[in-house]
This record gives C-alpha cells, structure tokens and sequence, in this order.
C-alpha cells in the first residue's frame, strides 16, 4: 500500500481473513465516495474510482458494490455506472473487476508458490511475483476459476435520424454527464488545454459550477499554443485560471521519475505524462480533484491519423483501436499523471451514454468532408458546442497534449543530453519483449524501465499508443 500512497493520502483501510489480508488508500472526497472499503458477513470490497449508481442515504461507492454483488452475483459489475477497479474478497475466493473502458487499472500475479497478488500498480509487485497480467476492460478475475468477460448493460440511447439533432443530443448527454461528476462537491478545479474538447467542458462546467477555476500547463522558454488558446477560452468564460510553468531543465529530470510512474516507456505516453505530472502538480495546491476532457478523441474521431485513412469502413477500424488500447496508453498517461500528485480525476466524456451514443454515430458526422474539401475531425461535436465557444476555439485542429504544452518540442534534445546511445540499430531496436523501439528517445525510456522493472512479465504488459508504429 505505501507504493502506491499516491492514490490516495488520506485513509487506510486494511482487511484481513484466514489466507487473505487486502488493503485500500484513498482520498477525502466525499460522502458518495467513501474510503473506497467496506465490509461484512464474510464479504469485503476493495474499491478505487467512483460510481453514479442510486443509493441509500449515506452509502459509499463500496457499499454499492456490496449491495450490487449481493443482489446479482458475479455479474454485478455489468450493472456499475463509472469508473472502478475493485477486488471482493468472497469466502476465500479474491475477484478482481475493471470498468468496461479501462479507465482506473488493476494488475495481478502469482509467485513460485501459487501466492495471488493485484494491485492498481505494477511497482508493488515487482520482485513479488513470477508472473503479472494486466486486468483487461470489461473483465473480472477468479483466483479460483480464472478471467473471464462480464455482461455490460449500457443505457439505451437513440442518436437522431439528422446531424442537428444528434449535435444538440450529444449536447444534452455531456451536460448531464458533467453535472453527474460534479454533484458530490468534490471536484475543485478543470483541466484547460485550450483544444476543443477541455474547452467544451470547461464551457458546460461554467454553466453548472461557475467559478470553478481552470489549470494549464506550458514548458518555459517553448511555443505552447495551448497558453494562449486557454487565456482566450478563460477569458472568453471570464473564469479564474492558472498557467502553470514547468522549466526547460526540469524536463530531463523528470524523465526517470516519468518512466517509473508511468509504468511504460512508449514514446508517445511519455510525452504526455510529463505534461499530465506538470499540471497536476500545479493543481493539487488547489484540490484533489479534477474535471478532465480525455475520451473524445477516441469516440469521435478526434485523431488525424484517422482524417488520414481512405473509407469510412477504414477510418472506424482506426477509431475502435485506439479505443481499444485507451486502457493502457492515453488513458494510463491520465491515470498515473494525476495520481503522481494525488489528484483523482473525472471524465465526462467516458459516461456510459455518451459512449453508448457516440458508437452509434455515422463515421462521416465524426470526420466530416467539407464543401470545400476540408476534412474536419470530431465535426458533430465542434457543431454542438459551437455556440458556446469562441471561434477559434470550435475551429481549432486537434494538437496532442504534449505538443500543445510545449513539452514535444524539447523531448528530442532532452534525450540526446541525457543519454549517449553507442548505437541504434536492429538489435538495439528489437526488445525481449516483442517491441520495436522507433528512436533513440524511446530506447533510452526503455532502459530507464528495465531499471524498475527487470522481469519480461512486466515489459510484455506495455501497451503501445500510435497503432502505425
């Protein structure tokens, strides 16, 4: 539990049994969110994330996995609405579960003695355990029976027969998705980017919660474009926001300490993290939770690498497998980039129904052909906020996370002061693990990994974020 604190500072809850001892960490959120712990009759809940089920007056997350469990059985978690991971400990039986997106982690192994271990983090385990798999979306674990996939029952959600209609129904599902989030009081600060999607909640949030102040990160001494983009999207919602600085030079230092956290050395991720531990070091001076746009790129088309690709039919596989490795890339990079200072998060855009509502979306209403040949990524969503935004901002092109902040216009230099490669070639470029290594940069994370974490069990779980690599 004391490696993975970060994820939660304020409480320790600790349960033991004949062969089972299990603990959880957890934030001082709120009432609905509990300690993430409850326990009684035999049965115990380990909980991380939060729940928007209904339920009794003060019932914690946990208790809700309880009752749910006790009502439906191992097949509770198809019911779940949110974002979790948790573990029930059942009469001498450990089953894990993970949300259908992915979205909070959950790992577990087994060392020479048939010892069972999980744990949100891989850190914990290493040195532990012979072998460790990663908890896949929609799945739970038995430690006697095995993995398996549970039932999902997502709400029925109709998309409208013209692109005006379905706009102003996406419209209605992520306000009622941003209200769901922000109605237990805990959340006390949004991620700004300035890009499409963060401004769009920032802009439904000013309606429901105004005052709720904004963060944005840039690299000292880079162009960030995402700086000015938020002051005009701040401005433009006369909200109180910050610009936080991260200094060239601090960068490469943070890079060990990135890889660690992370639990990756994909390029792509690291890029982000480094960016993702920036801001949220500069929010957590002011909460412990935050609003965050991650999600809308990968429902509606937001990728240019899917602009790119020729057919709808083409461009849809594109956009199911850049959801379908969220898990372990872009959304891994929120996860531990937040909790690198002890900052939950929440994302409106993974609420169930928009999920449900944005898998129904006709690609063509997602990356759009213009009259003049232009194509637009995540059109129907620029139209259903359009009013709501300045210009600019509704027009503005999708830029990745790490690029807007500045911290991808450095990382390449970075590497080359930081770490001298004797060579990069086939043999440098192919791992153990099956991976093809694309730069001296991501050669030098991956050896910063095997450092942490030495065992093939542990590089063969990495997920990579760019399916063209």
């Amino acid at each position: 539990l004391e490696a993975i604190r970060v994820r939660g500072p304020d409480n320790t809850e600790i349960h033991r049994d004949a062969g089972f001892v299990g603990g959880v960490v957890s934030s001082e959120l709120s009432e609905a969110r509990g300690t993430g712990f409850a326990a009684d009759q035999g049965l115990a809940v380990l909980f991380d994330g939060e729940i928007y089920n209904a339920r009794g007056d003060g019932q914690s997350d946990a208790d809700v996995v309880a009752d749910l469990y006790r009502k439906h059985g191992r097949a509770f978690a198809g019911y779940l609405e949110g974002a979790f991971a948790c573990a029930i400990w059942d009469y001498g039986e450990v089953l894990l579960y993970r949300d259908p997106v992915g979205i909070r982690p959950m790992y577990w192994g087994r060392d020479s003695d048939e010892g069972f271990f999980f744990s949100s983090h891989m850190r914990p385990m290493v040195g532990k355990v012979d072998t460790v798999c990663e908890l896949l979306p929609g799945t739970m674990y038995s430690s006697k029976n095995g993995t398996s996939r549970y039932a999902v029952y997502p709400p029925r959600v109709e998309v409208p027969g013209t692109l005006e209609e379905a706009a102003r129904k996406l419209r209605d599902l992520l306000f009622a998705a941003v209200e769901k989030r922000l109605e237990d009081g805990a959340v006390g600060a949004m991620l700004l980017s300035g890009g499409l999607d963060s401004s769009i909640i920032a802009a439904i949030t000013k309606e429901l919660r105004p005052g709720l102040p904004a963060f944005t990160l840039e690299v000292e001494g880079t162009a960030a474009p995402d700086t000015e983009n938020a002051r005009v999207m701040a401005d433009y919602l006369e909200i109180p926001h910050t610009i936080a600085t991260i200094r060239t030079d601090r960068v490469g230092e943070m890079v060990p300490d990135a890889v660690r956290i992370l639990e990756s050395f994909d390029e792509d991720c690291i890029s982000g993290i480094i960016s993702n531990l920036g801001a949220s070091g500069a929010v957590a001076s002011v909460t412990n939770c935050v609003l965050s746009g991650e999600g809308a790129d990968e429902l509606l088309g937001g990728y240019h690498l899917i602009k790119n690709r020729e057919g709808e039919n083409a461009k849809l596989e594109v956009m199911d497998r850049l959801l379908g490795v969220a898990y372990n890339t872009a959304l891994q990079r929120l996860d531990r980039g937040m909790f690198g200072s002890s900052v939950n998060y929440r994302t409106p855009f993974l609420d169930p129904a928009v999920i449900a509502f944005a898998s129904q979306v006709p690609v063509s209403w997602k990356v759009h052909e213009m009259d003049d040949g232009r194509v637009v990524e995540k059109y129907i969503l620029r139209e259903a906020f359009r009013d709501m935004l300045p210009q600019s901002i509704a027009d503005r092109a999708k830029l990745r996370f790490a690029a807007g902040t500045g911290a991808d216009d450095i990382m390449d230099q970075v590497a080359q002061e930081h770490f001298a490669v004797e060579k990069f070639d086939e043999e440098t470029r192919n791992t153990p693990g099956g991976y093809y290594l694309n730069s001296p940069k991501e050669l030098w994370y991956y050896r910063l990994f095997k450092e942490y974490f030495p065992s093939l069990a542990f590089e063969q779980i990495v997920g990579r974020w760019d399916p063209d690599k």
